[in-house]
């Protein structure tokens, strides 16, 4: 009963702590893709890009009224996951210090501004934890939830099945689990499937296509065309291959995001993202035959880029073409009103350098500590060991995916570099009591 009434109080504060971005900011934070994930649900479309459950997710949040309760949500969910992981590993710790579990996360990392965004990215770093918690634990809402975080964007999926690689070769390194090791394993490969399962079918419903990712080559083709290969082949080739790109060849730009998004890029001139992507399969596949170590060696490279690019602040500009016509269209004049004096419409939504310094250390440290105590809780056997292996697998793990077969961006690490020193902190107060 005691429990029950500091949960009352407790969770609802936690929340609170991590939407002061939101408060600053006047209104829940964009970005450039929040008008597609808000659109979707809204306008009943499936976007070529983009996986629908996020969107689904928030319509019923926002009603089209006003999109706060979506990160009020995203707040509690945050604050469910920690509470779950401090279950595992400080069971002794009461629901009352849940605040004070999330308030150094609040102030010292960019966790906050996950939370008031709306962007399915906070889900990325509740992911690993998640998947850290079912290692230990039975339960279906927890499976649910993992199978979502993993369907909301592309680049889950791969992280979501490699962790879960992980987790089931190191299983050995943490305490027996409450169940057998079949259990185990069938209750880790759920989410992954199941995930698996709702990308297929809403594929082949939306875009008739039996696929994973129907149109999703187009961001490997860019990979492939700015780290040398695929234009080397496509200046070769381009004679007599009659792809859609080649009377472009000379009109593409600097950089491959500009590649993908810009409005008069070769990509759109040569019929859209759904056309190149008929062909990009042939230029992928040429590229990789004629130069494969180039290729390995640029993901290498850009991954390893990205692995160490985690700064804080990247994605708060205005967002006015991508986001506003949406808000404009599809939200009432109250909404409107707050969404035109927030900050961030303003370009004013700018992290002090402070701010950001504390995050790069924190950050770091963090890394450090957790490879400091993997090996204790390793010999000790502890729970901890099974998030801590987890959360250091995902740093690289998701610096290829992201970086390596996409292009670097600050924003992709900076939303699981708060993992490493939440997952170190936990495990410190798991080590210090030793197993009876």
């Amino acid at each position: 009963m005691m429990a029950e009434r500091h949960a009352f109080w407790a969770i609802p504060a936690a929340a609170g702590l991590l939407l002061w971005p939101a408060a600053w900011n006047g209104y829940p934070i964009v970005f450039a893709d929040t008008g597609t994930y808000l659109s979707q649900a809204i306008h009943r479309y499936l976007g070529w890009d983009r996986p629908p459950f996020y969107s689904l997710f928030m319509l019923p949040l926002h009603a089209t009224v006003s999109t706060w309760p979506v990160i009020v949500a995203q707040a509690l969910l945050t604050v469910w996951m920690v509470r779950s992981v401090c279950e595992v590993l400080v069971p002794w710790l009461r629901v009352a210090w849940l605040p004070v579990v999330v308030l150094p996360l609040a102030a010292g990392t960019w966790l906050p501004f996950l939370v008031c965004q709306l962007m399915p990215d906070v889900f990325t770093p509740l992911l690993v934890l998640t998947l850290g918690v079912l290692a230990r634990r039975r339960g279906w809402t927890l499976t649910l939830f993992a199978a979502f975080a993993i369907a909301a964007q592309q680049s889950s999926l791969l992280l979501g099945t490699v962790l879960t690689g992980g987790l089931l070769v190191g299983r050995g390194m943490s305490l027996p689990s409450p169940c057998g090791r079949r259990e185990k394993s069938t209750r880790l490969l759920l989410p992954p499937l199941l995930a698996i399962a709702a990308l297929l079918a809403v594929n082949l419903i939306g875009h008739h296509r039996m696929a994973l990712s129907p149109f999703g080559n187009v961001f490997l083709l860019a990979r492939v065309i700015y780290d040398g290969p695929g234009m080397d082949v496509l200046r070769r080739d381009c004679p007599t291959a009659g792809w859609q790109l080649c009377p472009f060849l000379d009109r593409f730009p600097a950089i491959s995001d500009e590649f993908l998004w810009r409005a008069d890029s070769p990509i759109v001139l040569a019929g859209g993202h759904k056309a190149v992507s008929a062909e990009a399969d042939a230029i992928i596949a040429a590229a990789l035959r004629a130069e494969p170590m180039t290729e390995l060696g640029a993901i290498v490279g850009n991954g390893l880029t990205q692995l160490s690019q985690f700064r804080s602040g990247d994605g708060l500009d205005a967002w006015q073409g991508e986001v506003s016509p949406w808000i404009a269209l599809d939200f009432p004049p109250a909404e409107r009103a707050r969404y035109a004096a927030a900050r961030q419409t303003h370009n004013s939504l700018v992290l002090p350098p402070w701010l950001i310094a504390l995050h790069a250390v924190v950050s770091v440290g963090g890394v450090v500590a957790c490879l400091a105590l993997l090996p204790v809780a390793w010999w000790r056997r502890q729970a901890a060991a099974g998030f801590l292996l987890v959360t250091l697998i995902s740093l690289p793990v998701s610096a290829i995916i992201t970086g390596g077969l996409s292009t670097p961006h600050d924003r992709y690490q900076s939303r699981i570099m708060w993992l490493p020193p939440f997952v170190a902190g936990l495990s410190a107060l798991a080590l210090r009591r030793r197993p009876a």
